[in-house]
């Protein structure tokens, strides 16, 4: 929710700032001597035209369109994104204009002669304003914000949680497949885990064939408990979509996830592909939790020092697993699972499940 209330005031600010400047330009090459009252037509109409221009942006987006869309190759893609876009733009141009310009007259002779131009404008503002939305959408708003202030120039420390989660028997899903259909397969279930974890707050820092690896900084217990709804609603995304997978392909993928929590060393990396590195015994330790997860049939897997550090959701509960020594470790490191509301470990669906 915080980081969509985020990208919708930036898209206002950015609407009124530029349909500010607009309405001035105008004010000047049409002589209107309108003054400072063109820059409150232009800011009110540019907030306009990004508040309709986003609410329907979010209502295709989760529509069975904007899941189509996702799954087109890139050309296709665009070439769609650019008619939505298009057609967007002329509802909430016309719409505006409907609020702003009250006779009749007036509106008809612009929409005759000044929505062409207007139309323009607002397509090409539209773009550079899309172009900022993904770049942040690739690499993270909060990133994007650090990489702007040079705050990882030189290398730091967060506190973050680390889950790393793969495909349950993708060896044998690809071996069913084929290489192709299985990375369809893939593409199409993260695409789908997707907007749960933009939902609560989680960074997706990079897919690794078949993992995906994502993390969330340590707000302390109240604030990380987030973490785990989104484990539970994942959970529940990969059951609603069983039946689509099991017609589609014949098969349904199933997770595993390794969780742990801790400090780690993050800066800046490359030049050409610059990015955001994290390095850390955090994240060796969660690809540890996530290996024992095979091991012990389970889908997840924590350790008793990241769990101190969670409040459980209502209906999620922890059940001690084994005490062990991990590789590259002295001490012992008590693992735990999660339990559903029934006491039972909390798992993914499978196809072993249904048929229980």
């Amino acid at each position: 929710m915080t980081r969509t209330f985020g990208s919708f005031l930036f898209v206002l600010i950015a609407g009124a700032v530029v349909g500010a400047l607009y309405g001035l330009m105008m004010d000047q090459i049409l002589d209107r001597g309108w003054g400072a009252l063109s820059l409150l037509r232009g800011a009110v109409r540019g907030m306009i035209v990004a508040t309709v221009a986003v609410g329907l942006e979010v209502w295709i987006g989760n529509s069975a369109v904007g899941r189509w869309q996702r799954n087109l190759k890139f050309r296709r893609g665009v070439a769609l994104r650019l008619v939505i876009t298009s057609f967007i733009l002329f509802v909430a141009l016309a719409g505006s204009h409907l609020v702003l310009i009250w006779d009749r007259a007036t509106y008809l002779n612009w929409f005759q002669h000044g929505l062409f131009p207007d139309f323009l404008f607002a397509l090409g503002a539209g773009v550079v304003i899309q172009i900022v939305l993904q770049t942040r959408r690739l690499i993270g708003g909060r990133t994007l914000t650090y990489f702007l202030l040079g705050r990882y120039a030189r290398p730091t420390e967060e506190r973050r949680i680390f889950v790393l989660a793969d495909l349950e028997g993708s060896t044998t899903i690809t071996e069913k497949l084929g290489d192709q259909r299985a990375l369809e397969l893939i593409t199409g279930f993260f695409l789908d885990i997707d907007p749960t974890i933009k939902k609560h707050r989680g960074v997706i820092h990079n897919y690794v064939g078949d993992e995906i690896i994502m993390s969330w900084l340590d707000r302390g217990p109240d604030g990380n408990m987030q973490l785990l709804k989104c484990i539970d609603e994942i959970f529940q995304v990969v059951a609603l979509r069983h039946a689509h997978y099991m017609k589609k392909y014949g098969v349904a993928p199933s997770l595993r996830m390794g969780i742990a929590g801790g400090p780690v060393a993050v800066g800046e990396c490359g030049w050409e592909k610059r990015q955001v590195v994290y390095i850390g015994d955090t994240i060796n330790k969660a690809k540890r939790m996530q290996e024992a997860c095979k091991a012990h049939k389970l889908s997840v897997i924590l350790d008793a020092d990241t769990a101190l550090g969670i409040t459980l959701p209502m209906g999620i509960g922890l059940l001690s697993v084994e005490e062990t020594t991990l590789r590259g470790r002295t001490n012992a490191t008590q693992m735990l699972t999660l339990t559903g509301p029934d006491g039972r470990a909390l798992q993914a669906l499978t196809s072993e499940s249904i048929g229980q």
